[in-house]
This record gives C-alpha cells, sequence and structure tokens, in this order.
C-alpha cells in the first residue's frame, strides 16, 4: 500500500519539453502498472513510488471534477477521450498535459487496462482551457456537477462545437499539427549494442517508421473526402432548390391548365409529370444528404483515430528510444527488458485495434460512396424525363400561343439545364474519391500487416536469451 505526506501546490512548472511524450498503464480502477521515463521524471515520482499507486497521486485541485468524470464516462464505455489535465508533481509544482486515454480491450472486447499518452499543449486553446476550468471550479462550488456539466457544454456550444467529441477531434489535430517539426518519429544516431534483444528493438523501431510515413499518407487523403462532403452538401442544396423551383412551376402549370378546361388537358398531364419528377428528385437529395451525413460522422472517427495512431506509434517510437539508450549504456536489467516487451504489446495492441476500427469506417464509407453514385445516375434519368417533358411541352405551347405555357417550360429547362451542370460538376470528384478510399483500403491491409511484423519481433523477444 502507498503512503504519501500531504502535497500543497505551487506555482512552479514542471519541466515538459513539447517535443516529449508520456503514457502510463494502469487497471480498470486506475491503479498504475507502468510507465516511461518521462512520466517519472516529470511527475518527479520515482517507479516505485508510483507503480501500484492510484492514477489521481498527480491530480491537482485545479482541476473540475466534471472532466474526470466524463473521461471515466468515455473509457469505461470502450471509447478513447482526449482531455487537457492539470497534474501536481510530487514537489506540488504543476505541469500541463493534453491526455489521449484508451480503453485496452481483451478478445472479447471488455476493458481490461486504461492506456493515456500525453504530449504538452502548445496551441492558444490551453488559455482558453485554463479560464473555463476556473469557471467550472467555481460552478461545481455552487451547484455541484450537474451545473459544472451545463457550464461545460454551454462554453462548447459557445466556441463552436456541437459536442465534445467533436471539441476533442479538434484539438488534438490542432496539438499535433502544432508540434509536427518537433515532436515526432527520429532517427536513430550513435546506438549499437551487439545483442539480439538490441537488433530485434531495433527491427521494431524501422518497421514503426515505416507505419508512421504510412499513416500521414492516409491522413493526406482524409483531406479529400473533407473537401468532397463540403461540395456535396453544398451542389446537393442547390439540386434540392431547382428540383423543388421545377415543382413550384409545375404546380403553377396545373393551374394554369385548369383554366383551360378541357383544352388544357395535355398541360395537366405534363404539369403532373413534372411536378412527380421534382417530388422524386427531393426524395433522393434526401437520401444524398443522409449519405453525406454518415461519410461525415465516418470521417470524424477516421481523423480521430488516425491522430490518436499517429500518437500512438510517436510514443512505440520514443518508448523504443528510450530502451535502445538504456541497452546502449548498459542500465538495462532483465525485469525492465521484461517490463518493455509487455508494455509495447499493450501499445501495439492499442495501435492495431485502431487500425481495424479505421478500416471499419473506410470500408462503410466507400459502400456510402456507391450509393451517392446510385442517386446521382437515378438524378441523372430524371434530369433525362424533364427534358422530355420540357420537349413535349414546347411542342404543345405551339398549339396554344396565347397561353404562357412557353414561358413556363422555357424556365423548367433552363432549370433542367443548371441541374445538369451541377451534377457534372460532381462525377469527377466523386470518381476521385471512390478511387482514394478504395487506396485507403490497400493502405490499412499494409498497415495490418506491418503491425503484425512488430507482433512477429515481439514474440521472438520471449525466446531471446538476455545479455547482462
Amino acid at each position: 500500500m502507498h503512503y504519501r505526506s500531504k502535497v500543497y501546490p505551487k506555482n512552479m512548472e514542471s519541466p515538459f519539453r513539447p517535443d516529449e511524450i508520456f503514457f502510463s498503464i494502469t487497471d480498470l480502477k486506475g491503479i498504475i502498472q507502468s510507465g516511461n521515463k518521462v512520466f517519472y521524471r516529470t511527475s518527479k515520482y520515482s517507479r516505485d513510488e508510483l507503480i501500484g499507486a492510484p492514477h489521481n497521486i498527480i491530480r491537482h485541485p485545479d482541476m473540475p471534477r466534471i472532466i474526470f468524470k466524463l473521461l471515466w464516462d468515455y473509457i469505461q464505455s470502450g471509447k478513447p477521450i482526449v482531455a487537457y489535465v492539470k497534474n501536481m508533481a510530487k514537489d506540488g509544482s504543476y505541469y500541463w498535459v493534453l491526455a489521449t486515454v484508451m480503453p485496452l480491450k481483451d478478445e472479447y472486447g471488455q476493458n481490461k487496462k486504461y492506456v493515456s499518452i500525453r504530449i504538452k499543449p502548445t496551441t492558444e486553446y490551453l488559455d482558453l482551457v485554463n479560464r473555463l476550468y476556473k469557471e467550472l471550479l467555481e460552478e461545481e462550488k455552487k451547484g455541484g456537477m450537474d451545473a459544472s456539466y451545463q457550464k461545460l457544454v454551454q462554453s462548447l456550444k459557445e466556441l463552436g462545437y456541437k459536442s465534445y467529441d467533436e471539441f476533442m477531434k479538434d484539438v488534438l489535430s490542432k496539438e499535433l499539427e502544432s508540434k509536427k517539426d518537433i515532436l515526432k518519429v527520429e532517427e536513430l544516431k550513435d546506438l549499437h549494442t551487439d545483442t539480439e534483444f538490441f537488433r530485434i528493438i531495433k527491427r521494431i523501431f524501422d518497421v514503426a517508421r515505416k507505419l508512421d510515413t504510412l499513416y500521414d499518407s492516409i491522413y493526406e487523403k482524409i483531406s479529400i473526402f473533407e473537401n468532397f462532403t463540403k461540395v456535396l452538401q453544398e451542389k446537393s442544396d442547390r439540386i434540392f432548390r431547382l428540383t423543388d423551383y421545377i415543382r413550384l412551376i409545375s404546380l403553377n402549370s396545373s393551374v394554369e391548365s385548369f383554366k383551360l378546361g378541357s383544352k388544357g388537358a395535355s398541360f395537366s398531364v405534363l404539369s403532373a409529370e413534372m411536378r412527380k419528377n421534382s417530388e422524386m428528385g427531393n426524395k433522393i437529395i434526401d437520401e444524398m444528404k443522409k449519405e453525406t451525413q454518415a461519410i461525415m460522422t465516418d470521417m470524424d472517427n477516421i481523423v480521430i483515430l488516425i491522430n490518436i495512431s499517429k500518437l500512438q506509434i510517436i510514443m512505440i517510437t520514443k518508448f523504443l528510444k528510450e530502451t535502445l539508450e538504456a541497452l546502449n549504456s548498459g542500465e538495462s536489467t532483465e525485469e525492465e527488458r521484461k517490463e518493455v516487451e509487455s508494455n509495447l504489446r499493450d501499445l501495439l495492441h492499442l495501435l492495431l485495434t485502431d487500425a481495424k476500427e479505421i478500416s471499419k469506417y473506410s470500408e462503410e464509407m466507400q459502400t456510402q460512396l456507391k450509393k451517392i453514385d446510385e442517386h446521382m445516375k437515378k438524378l441523372k434519368i430524371l434530369v433525362k424525363r424533364l427534358e422530355f417533358l420540357y420537349l413535349n411541352g414546347m411542342v404543345e405551347s405551339a398549339h396554344h400561343t396565347e397561353t404562357s405555357f412557353s414561358i413556363i417550360f422555357t424556365e423548367v429547362n433552363k432549370l433542367v439545364d443548371s441541374t445538369r451542370e451541377v451534377l457534372a460538376s460532381l462525377y469527377t470528384p466523386l470518381f476521385e474519391v471512390i478511387q482514394k478510399n478504395r487506396e485507403l483500403g490497400l493502405e490499412f491491409r499494409e498497415v495490418d500487416s506491418l503491425i503484425h511484423r512488430i507482433y512477429d519481433e515481439l514474440n521472438s523477444l520471449s525466446y531471446v536469451s538476455q545479455e547482462a
């Protein structure tokens, strides 16, 4: 059992550089099982003091309780969470982190451990969050957790976020982007120890670097999807307005045909057909909007999982570098090497789980893109029908020059032309994203292959005779 004297907060920051990253692994109750050297150094506790201690040993009193409730709600339900956290070191000094906490699941999908990876916040969000947390604490004192939660929801809405999910996706992207030149997979220099353990760890490091490059390629493709969904939303709204306008014109046409009595029978039929086609067009557009929204949801999930995966790869390579440096200096013990293997397995398991999730979302997107393609083909048929109705309308109008039907059908033709142009402008970007998504599928298969290569290397560690 861990005992510790009361720690009082100091207005002094514990050193934690933007190019550093650390992790800790806990059981389901939050008891620390493992971590890395940067974690021990930043918290100013020794490894022995932290292993077996509750993770709240580093909790700072400036942290509102609602953030930890949110954190536990997410991870206990099997979802990762990203949150800004102010921690307190053993001497009372503080250090801010952006924590990404992930449940590590067993083969049945049940949580078995929690892994938290932390980086130093370097964006303007830190000042904003610092102020927000003070307000949440005030609300907590006045009205408890519920009041604090309502304040959090309201503040996120004022910042333009519909949900905490949207907020954490944005901040993780921006924090990683702000450090892309310093927080990255590094090269190994001047490290060499003539042991099989060292050689295996070095091979794992090299494969992890390939994974990092692969995820960069995947991330670049996601921006194409983001641009496409924006264009699709804009264009589908425009098509909806055009087809709705045709529907209104068809109603006017029906009124005009009614005035003609039996002479307007043919116009009445044409008007009814126009209305029917435009209403079908509106239904198709509604379906396209649903598919677009589904793509955007899948894409949001992919973006956060890719960023989390990139974080995991950086953590793995930094941890491997720590391990190789310890081996190079002769500081590594047999017990530490076993812990390294266990930690690598946990980090790798997270990476593999997330890769499968991303691949699943990518497959769903492919299905949705195909449906959008089918909807566009149906719209193309409707446009041809409307064009046919326009031609028939103009022929009939020639026999009734005293009516305004020629004007009505000329207007319909303009709308049909506009609809055709909008559809044509979507074909090329739709084809491109379908192709890119197929490429994503191939890249995820390569990700899976590389991760399993690392697993094979890890398995060989168990059979290596360690050198002192």
